[in-house]
């Protein structure tokens, strides 16, 4: 037991005895060389988070033949914690949600203003409608009285008779014809308030921002299917959170799970928000209502998920 060493060196030892070298076990274990570096100089500030510094640990330590938790137990006084990476994490997603929120309140001070113009000009088109229909209508008896004045000589009075009932029934046709134009603008109307009723939004899982980096954070957008609840399967040891970023609150315990803890299933509520960190993203499948949430890079291992519910 070499407990007077610091754990990189004993690490970087480990490696040279077996003759590995950086980018050997840069193959081996899909580390970066500049994080293996880093790990056997002991600048953890380097690694992407230190929540994944010890994963990276285990890792080393397991490519050149050591015990993973022989060697955490034994430098764990050297080892970051957990607690200032969630701190660092949770205040992104503040932030992230007050610049949405300005966005919003942006726009709702213009909405009354929009909405009263929309209400003048509505008015001024019923009033426009109102008089061009009433304007028609005072010219079908204009016809008639006319038709009334003509003269006809003594004795012509079948003749007139006959002309009058003409006059009559094309009147009533041009009635009837305005009543059916009346009738087809009405139907048009209303399949436009029918087209225009908004479409219910379907149950879905759609990538809204992918991250980058090492470490990447990828947003979603998901409408659920009603059960509302996300559930988490996984193969082999992976270290894993799930938390609601509107009060920090940890929906299952921050720990590393087994291939036996799966699945983890968490009833979403009322949340609108959940954020899921893991350590072992190829050998893990996310599911929300039964709708699948895959990551954009399958072969990355850390990664972190932020599901946005909509209604």
């Amino acid at each position: 037991m070499v407990l007077h060493m610091e754990i990189g060196a004993r690490l970087k030892e480990a490696r040279e005895t077996k003759g590995l070298s950086l980018e050997d076990l840069q193959e081996t274990t899909k580390i970066q060389k500049r994080y293996l570096q880093a790990i056997e100089s002991n600048d953890f500030q380097v690694l992407p988070g230190k929540f994944y510094t010890r994963a990276f640990i285990r890792e080393y330590a397991s490519a050149v033949g050591l015990d993973p938790e022989q060697v955490m137990e034994e430098h764990k006084n050297e080892l970051p914690t957990y607690e200032e990476e969630n701190t660092v994490q949770f205040s992104r997603v503040q932030k992230s949600k007050q610049e949405a929120a300005q966005k919003s309140g942006g726009t709702s001070r213009f909405l009354p203003t929009f909405l009263t113009v929309g209400l003048v000009v509505g008015v001024i088109l019923v009033v426009w409608i109102f008089m061009q229909s009433g304007s028609e209508d005072s010219g079908a008896p204009a016809d008639s009285s006319s038709s009334d004045e003509i003269s006809v000589p003594a004795g012509s009075e079948e003749d007139t008779t006959e002309e009058t009932s003409g006059d009559e029934e094309e009147a009533q046709a041009g009635e009837q014809e305005q009543n059916e134009d009346s009738g087809a603008e009405e139907e048009k109307a209303e399949e436009k308030e029918e087209d225009s009723e908004p479409e219910e939004k379907q149950p879905g899982v759609e990538l809204s921002e992918e991250g980058t980096g090492s470490f990447p954070m990828h947003t979603y957008e998901v409408v659920p299917a009603g059960d509302s609840k996300v559930t988490v399967e996984f193969s082999g040891n992976v270290y894993m959170e799930i938390q609601s970023p509107q009060g920090g609150e940890n929906l299952v315990t921050p720990r590393e799970y087994t291939s036996a803890d799966s699945p983890v299933t968490i009833d979403i509520g009322d949340k609108q928000e959940v954020y899921i960190k893991t350590g072992n993203a190829p050998g893990m499948t996310v599911n929300v209502d039964d709708q699948p949430v895959t990551f954009p890079d399958p072969e990355l291992t850390t990664q972190k998920l932020l599901l946005q519910m909509k209604e």
